[in-house]
């Protein structure tokens, strides 16, 4: 082990916060400025190895002060691409780093400031895969920000009455701890943002005298440790289990209030078993590391500080650790693998967590709009007092998320068989700084106190996975889980306050989907709603025509590829209904359509005309020069502003569902389903009878229709699917996929460099975005998702010679690869540009756009040798002309 105290890392005013980049090259620390906030981002090089001190390595790496309070707390994102801080000026600021051209130092600038607090902000806590921020306030909040889409919040959880000082995320994704002065821990679910458990016993005792509070959670998701805690009138840290909430262990020895616990990122083979290793430190200005495999700390650190330790921050390698203190200072601790042994790698980490919780992915938040939603769930699932909170006797539950059976519960209290040990005041005087033993039995009455052998054993049992037939069942003060989806394994039974008993009714959604075999004499139901529809149609399995829903109207869309029976087909009737009034605006000029009379009224100012029509009218639509009508029985009427008609009355042949105007030109869908383009000025068909079989599914609807002033068309499904027709390539081009990361789009909409205007696939992809699953286990597709969003863009806009797209989209891509740090497929992209043999590129200048680029690629140190390569083709080039 290796203690390094660098001096030159000195604040004369305190130091709140310290965290290491993922990369392992540089840290950050928080505090107080000259009147303001101050963070400071060093190398770590000089601090950890002793040569690169001694030479002439820059140390620091940028300040920054633009905090107008002092700085809590400093968190780098999981992926390294952002810095987070949170003050005293009841703000959140979000850091990324730039590079200018020409300059060879890294500078950072701030990206969003997220208000929402209205007091200091004490603590933050990215979550594993970057999706959330979650910040802690002395307004008795925790605010949840969406990553995604800064600086949009997510929820706001108001739940402590007092100052919420420390947070934590899951490493699991399923659960976010806070820990408050309101002498209470509690766990909420991500699924909802509701209170699973509330932890208050440990801390009952305990005062406010703490700075922050900043909590713990294992890297293998089974504890919490949390900050201030007392047991016997000593200060410990308390080990709260993720089976079922309860603190049953503690860390002892501190003598004053902990207010710092963090865990190493990695699990660690200690005595062949996977292990986890977290420092304590407090007011007590000393710092305790633990293994759980040991009964007493690995080692502990004296005199080091003067005042209160804050914050620690392991590095990425897990064998070094960062800490700083009230009293100005920083230390660095060096171990090494003989010490706390070797490393878990990602691969068996994520084994382990498998065998712990079976295959698991986040949970994400359902926003349900309908509120008759929420009443037929309740409905379903029995009497609304039965799922409170409230109840005198809790729900019985299969908890899925913890492997909590009680087989394995038996299994444990066999095996781990605690001994006894003297009496002690909840800590202990030996030779070892005060440290005695890992844990100690938290009942508050030193008689009877025991020690559990060590934690690792739990470990090992809790490998075990129930089988089938067990099922947990433990009492809950709590909401309770999600009810397994082996239903077929237990009823629930409740009681009612007024003393009724209850068995929760089976809905059918919770049977399993593999156990649903339909046979021969099964319907299929069309769940798309029908305006003013009385029952939905029924279409048995054998029709070889699939019903769809186009807007309001169900249309058929029959199978090309299914052979030709000779028996005949079974048609199902159409009943096509349309509202009895629309309405549309068009130059001022006011239109109602009247589907009861079959009449369509004008009125400009104090004059007002009618038309008549032969069929009711199934859809409106108004532009700047025509209003389009189309009917029930496939008629279409094109008016001009002072409606007159301006196109002959046509007849498409069949019902038209949807319509869209823009300029000249005028688009139609109809229900066979297909799609038509005139150009009404020259009075001609541009498009006839473009099949939409080839993408339209069942159960599918048509969201949006548009057509832009050149008669580029673009359509947008119910699934955030898009599509956009080209006419050179007579087919549909995909522009947005429910597969594809269309989330990038949003970083184009808060990009301050990117002025260039939207013309074609910025305001279809502006309302159908698809959300992709963000999680640890999907990274990887995610990521290629993203790059293939962004070809395809680019590719799509150079086919519609949308050039400023093209020139929009580009920028984008080589954003989002300087980012991921693509180096070899940034070199393919920049290479082929470079080399083609044409002077512009998208109607500009070939190097102009080129240098606009490597601006680009210029902001991440790490793609230096790409700039620098390109950089003197660029110059070279420049010199030839």
């Amino acid at each position: 082990m290796r203690i390094v105290k660098p001096s030159w890392v000195r604040s004369k005013e305190p130091l709140f916060s310290c965290d290491v980049h993922p990369d392992g090259k540089k840290f950050a620390t928080g505090g107080q400025g000259e009147g303001n906030g101050r963070i400071t981002i060093w190398h770590v090089a000089p601090v950890a190895r002793q040569k690169a001190e001694k030479s002439a390595f820059k140390k620091s790496i940028a300040t920054l002060e633009h905090h107008q309070g002092c700085v809590n707390c400093v968190r780098w994102s999981s992926s390294g691409q952002f810095l987070g801080s949170a003050s005293d000026d009841k703000v959140v600021m979000i850091w990324g780093a730039v590079r200018y051209e020409g300059s060879e130092s890294e500078s950072y600038k701030c990206l969003h400031i997220l208000r929402g607090h209205d007091g200091d902000v004490l603590d933050l806590a990215w979550s594993p895969d970057d999706s959330y921020l979650a910040s802690s306030s002395i307004d008795n909040s925790v605010i949840v920000w969406n990553c995604r889409n800064f600086p949009e919040k997510l929820t706001t959880l108001k739940g402590h009455d007092g100052m919420v000082k420390g947070v934590v995320w899951d490493p699991i994704g399923r659960y976010l701890a806070t820990q408050s002065t309101d002498r209470t821990l509690r766990v909420w679910r991500l699924s909802d943002w509701q209170e699973e458990a509330k932890i208050s016993d440990p801390f009952s005792k305990c005062g406010g005298t703490t700075t922050v509070l900043r909590i713990g959670w294992s890297p293998d998701g089974q504890y919490i440790v949390s900050s201030h805690a007392m047991n016997n009138e000593g200060p410990v840290a308390k080990i709260i289990e993720r089976e079922d909430w309860k603190a049953r262990m503690d860390f002892v020895g501190h003598r004053r209030a902990i207010e710092s616990v963090r865990f190493n990122p990695h699990l660690f083979y200690y005595n062949k078993r996977p292990v986890s290793c977290v420092a304590i430190a407090g007011r007590d200005s000393s710092i305790s590391v633990w293994l759980t495999a040991l009964k007493r700390p690995l080692f502990v650190l004296h005199d080091v500080f003067t005042s209160s330790v804050l914050d620690m921050s392991w590095t990425p390698d897990g064998y070094g650790l960062f800490i700083c203190s009230l009293d100005g200072s920083l230390a660095y601790i060096e171990l090494s693998s003989a010490e706390i042994g070797k490393t878990l790698s990602p691969q068996q980490t994520a084994s382990l967590r498998s065998s712990l919780y079976g295959s698991f992915k986040p949970e994400k938040l359902t926003i349900i709009e309908n509120p008759d939603l929420l009443e037929d769930e309740e409905d379903q699932n029995g009497d609304e007092e039965s799922l409170s909170s409230d109840s005198e006797e809790p729900m019985d539950v299969d908890t899925t998320d913890e492997l909590s059976t009680e087989a394995s519960s038996k299994s444990r209290e066999g095996s781990l068989q605690p001994e006894p040990r003297h009496q002690h005041n909840g800590f202990s005087t030996s030779n070892n700084g005060g440290f005695a033993n890992a844990f100690s039995n938290s009942n508050g009455n030193g008689k009877n106190d025991k020690i559990l052998s060590s934690v690792p054993d739990k470990l090992s049992l809790r490998f075990e996975k129930p089988s089938s037939s067990s099922v947990s069942s433990k009492p809950s003060s709590s909401v309770s889980s999600p009810v397994s989806s082996n239903v077929f394994n237990k009823q629930v039974e409740t009681t009612t306050k007024d003393g009724r008993r209850r068995i929760m009714p089976i809905t059918l959604k919770e049977v399993p989907v593999a156990s649903q075999k339909p046979t021969q004499a099964t319907k299929r139901v069309l769940l798309t709603p029908v305006s003013n529809s009385k029952a939905s149609e029924v279409l048995p399995l054998e029709t070889k025509s699939s019903a769809i829903s186009l807007g309001d109207i169900p249309v058929k869309l029959s199978n090309r590829l299914q052979p030709v029976r000779k028996t005949p087909v079974l048609k199902t009737q159409q009943k096509l209904e349309s509202k009895d009034k629309l309405f549309a605006l068009i130059s001022g000029c006011r239109v109602e359509v009247d589907n009861i009379q079959n009449m369509v009224s004008f009125t400009l100012g104090p004059k007002s005309w009618k038309t008549v029509i032969y069929s009711k009218a199934t859809s409106l639509s108004a532009g700047d020069s025509y209003l389009v009508l189309g009917c029930q029985d496939g008629t279409l009427h094109v008016y001009n502003k002072q409606g007159v008609l301006a196109f002959p009355v046509l007849n498409v042949g069949c019902s038209i569902v949807k319509s869209a105007v823009n300029g000249n030109y005028v688009v139609v869908i109809t229900s066979a389903p297909a799609l038509a383009i005139w150009n009404v000025a020259e009075k001609k068909n541009v498009l006839k009878d473009e099949s939409l079989a080839s993408f339209m599914t069942e159960n599918q609807s048509i969201c949006s229709l548009e057509i832009t002033k050149e008669g580029n068309v673009t359509i947008g499904l119910s699934n955030k699917t898009s599509y956009c027709y080209s006419y050179s390539l007579s087919a549909w081009m995909l522009i947005g996929h429910h597969q594809l990361d269309s989330t990038w789009y949003k970083e184009l909409q808060t990009n301050k460099q990117q002025t260039t205007p939207s013309q074609i696939l910025c305001p279809i992809l502006q309302t159908h975005v698809s959300t992709p699953d963000t999680s640890s286990t999907n990274r990887d597709k995610l990521h290629l998702n993203t790059v293939l969003m962004l070809e395809q863009q680019i590719l799509v806009a150079e086919n519609l010679s949308s050039f400023s797209e093209c020139r929009l989209w580009l920028s984008s891509l080589v954003r989002y690869l300087t980012m991921q740090q693509e180096e070899d497929r940034l070199h393919s992209l920049l290479q082929r540009l470079i080399s083609s043999p044409l002077p512009t590129l998208f109607n500009e200048d070939k190097l102009s756009v080129l240098k606009e680029l490597l601006k680009i690629v210029a902001t991440n140190v790490n793609c230096q040798r790409v700039y620098s390569d390109f950089k003197q083709q660029v110059e070279w080039a420049e010199t030839k002309r």
